[in-house]
Formats: structure tokens, sequence, C-alpha cells
């Protein structure tokens, strides 16, 4: 799974020698085929193909060795329970060698996809549209459904998701004479708190130097990236700025840091190296702190902002299907079984990432009360953009808020540099 602007996080520690819970031979065979149980009213796409003795390319951006592990222990088992043979291909750069596949004329059959994919490679004719073929396609959170859809069709299924949440060094928090009543939901609790903990070179809150982590703070304002209808972008909206000079104010006053201010690869790695008592991460510090063994930690939901608004962001990855493979009714099986609530609890256990289907995501937060801030923002987060070009658009702002920081430009001219390298976007 993809983890936005993170660096060297290590995956849960999860023998994946052992078998997948739940996924006996009858289980898989099961899941497998239960895509041909809908009914040809569900979609308007045609599947086709042999279902059985084939080869299917799949092509992730993996996390780590337990996520590459767990994908290729459960392709394997698939295959071995239909008769087929997967390779799992793991390039250094998914989206080049997608390219250079799709350019080529020889795609992998499943690929991982980032909701800010979409877009681009719907326009391209490149995804088949096939994911309400499959079983129980309504059972999916309805927010990442409308991530994975493009000009009203849903071409790619969930394959995870990670909210953002505030996290909290206990020891530090005690030492700061601080209790279970100062936990920050609001912004006023979250600055309280900070200032608490500031000490010497340990900063209260660090956050990460790009708008996948301030774009929370936007959203806590009222702000969103764009406007109610989805027309337009809203970067430079006043509760944008506000959001932003709010951030700066105790970012000046040495109780907010940016990761890169701290010489920190990522919020994260201040935060386990103890040079930050709090930090806004997703659901992939928890095996990032796995390097840090001796910081105890909590996690609760983001704060809400001065108006009592809740906000966090979302990132989401889904399984694409190429449009030109040659097998879509095994890609389309194969895709069944790997967004099985087993599977999809086992990635959960294996390398972190939060299951896309609330009941599944629910029962697993239950047995794991760590993952219970991250779901908690799951209704009203904020996704990604998706429009075409936006990477390089987004690079552009976060390359310019350490200067911002720093006072070389300020909060709002660099929205309003942002908002018109992301409207240009949309120009025809």
């Amino acid at each position: 799974m993809r983890r936005p602007n993170r660096i060297g996080l290590i995956a849960l520690g999860v023998s994946l020698a052992t078998a997948v819970v739940g996924l006996s031979s009858g289980a898989i065979a099961s899941a497998a085929t239960g895509a041909a149980k809908q009914p040809a009213a569900a979609s308007s796409v045609r599947l086709t193909g042999a279902t059985k003795g084939v080869t299917l390319n799949v092509m992730i951006a993996t996390s780590g060795a337990a996520e590459t592990a767990a994908v290729k222990t459960e392709t394997s088992a698939w295959a071995k329970a239909t008769g087929n043979t997967v390779n799992v291909e793991t390039p250094a750069n998914e989206t080049e060698s997608l390219d250079e596949g799709f350019a080529g004329g020889a795609p992998p059959d499943i690929f991982y996809l980032s909701a800010n994919q979409i877009e681009t490679f719907a326009k391209e004719g490149d995804l088949l549209p096939y994911s309400s073929t499959i079983d129980k396609p309504s059972a999916f959170y309805s927010t990442l459904v409308k991530a994975d859809t493009y000009n009203h069709t849903w071409y790619c299924v969930p394959k995870d998701f990670s909210n953002l949440a505030l996290e909290i060094n206990t020891t530090m928090w005690t030492a700061a004479g601080l209790t279970n009543a100062d936990i920050p939901t609001t912004w006023a609790k979250l600055v309280y708190a900070a200032k608490k903990l500031t000490s010497g070179k340990v900063v209260g809150l660090d956050v990460g130097n790009t708008i996948d982590r301030l774009g929370a703070f936007m959203a806590e304002n009222g702000g969103s990236y764009m406007n109610k209808a989805g027309t337009a972008f809203a970067f430079n909206s006043p509760q944008n700025v506000a959001a932003l000079n709010w951030f700066l104010k105790y970012d000046k006053a040495g109780i907010f840091k940016l990761n890169s201010q701290q010489g920190a690869g990522w919020a994260g790695q201040a935060f386990g190296e103890g040079e930050a008592a709090m930090a806004t991460e997703g659901n992939w510090i928890i095996g990032g702190m796995a390097s840090y063994p001796k910081i105890k930690w909590i996690a609760v939901p983001m704060p809400t902002g001065p108006t009592g608004v809740k906000g966090t962001l979302t990132f989401t990855d889904c399984w694409g299907v190429a449009a030109q493979t040659k097998y879509s009714k095994a890609a389309a099986n194969l895709v069944n079984y790997l967004s099985s609530p087993a599977v999809e609890t086992y990635n959960a256990k294996a390398f972190g990432p939060l299951p896309p289907r609330p009941a599944v995501a629910a029962a697993y937060a239950k047995a794991n009360p760590i993952m219970d801030a991250f779901v908690a923002g799951t209704p009203y987060a904020m996704p990604q953009v998706e429009t075409v070009g936006w990477s390089t658009v987004q690079a552009a702002f976060d390359g310019q808020v350490t200067n911002m920081a720093n006072g070389t430009i300020t909060p709002s001219a660099l929205l309003k540099q942002l908002q018109t390298n992301a409207q240009a976007l949309l120009q025809p």
C-alpha cells in the first residue's frame, strides 16, 4: 500500500509463514468463484477469457517485505485453488512501470492504483470497470467507492485505506502533568497540550511538510480542496488560509514544527525518536513504530476545528484491472478473492492498512483498539485530489511549505499559487 510522504516504514511483525486466517482451500475456491454468481445485470461490463490454466501478472507498489509476502501468499493460495498461475511484480516505481506497460501494449492484468490516478488511467481507456461484478459490491465504504469512481463509473475495487489520526507519547504526556481530560479534542486543547509538552529539543506537535498532512487542518476549519459542486478548486478559500495561518502561528511559537524543521524524513520519525510528543500520521505509523519499541503511545482522532467541524484526510488504493487483459474473468475472480473479508483482515494484521468494508474494519478495530482512532475519521475524511497532473502541482506546493514556515512566502500567497496551478488542470 502506498504511504504518502513517508520514509522507511517497517511493516507489522506478523509471520507470513503461518496459514492465512480463515483461508482454507474451500474458502478460497468459494471466494474465487463468487464473482460468477453475480447477476449479469449487476454491471454492463462483459468479462471474457478462460478462468483456469491462465497466467495473471499482478503489479504492486509495496510498502515493504511484509506486504510483498502477504500478496504473494494470497495470490499463490488462489492460484493453487483455481488451477492458475500468478506472477507478482514489485517494481521500484510502479507508476512508471505501469506507464511503460500500457505504452508498450503489455500492461499487468491487475495492479495497485491510488485514487488520484483513477482519472488519468480512465481517460486513457486503460481501466476495466469490473467492480460491480464482485461479491457484495455495496458492502464497501461509500467514500472509497466514490474515490475510485470517475465520470459516474466505478472502475476499481478498494484494496484498503488509511486515515490520519493524532499520536501521543504517553510517557511525555504523563510527565507533563496531562490527563485524559486534556486529550486534544479541539484546536484549543491541542495548543494547550503542545505548550505543556514542548521542552528543550522536544516539540509538542510534529506535522509533515505536505498538503497530505496540513490539509487535515483545512478540513477541520471548514475548508476543502474543491467547491461543493466539485467543479472548481477552492484552495485559497478564507478557511484554508486561516488554517495555515493558525498552524504557522504556533510553529513560530515553537510548539508546532514541520518534520523538515526537525531534520526528520517524516513526522513519525521525529515522534519515534522522541523529538516530538505528538504527531499527525496515518495507521501506517503502527508499523513504523516497530522501529521504536521503547516509545509508549496512543492514537486519538484528529481534533475538531474552532467551529466544531470534524476533519481528517484519507488515502486509499484499489485493485485496477487492465482493459487490455485477455483474462478479465480470471482477473475479476482473483480480485474478488483478494477483496474478501478474510483476506482484508489478514492484510490488516500483516502490514497495517484498514479493511475497506465497514463491517470488517469495525471487527478488526474491536480486536485491535489501536485502530479505533484511525477508523473513527472515515465518515468525514477528505480524499486526495484525483485530477490529472495533480502530483506535479502538489509537489510544487509541498516544496514551498518549509519556506512558508521560514517566512519566505505567506500562507495566502502559497495557497493562491496552488489555486492557480490546480485550476489550470481543469482547463480543456
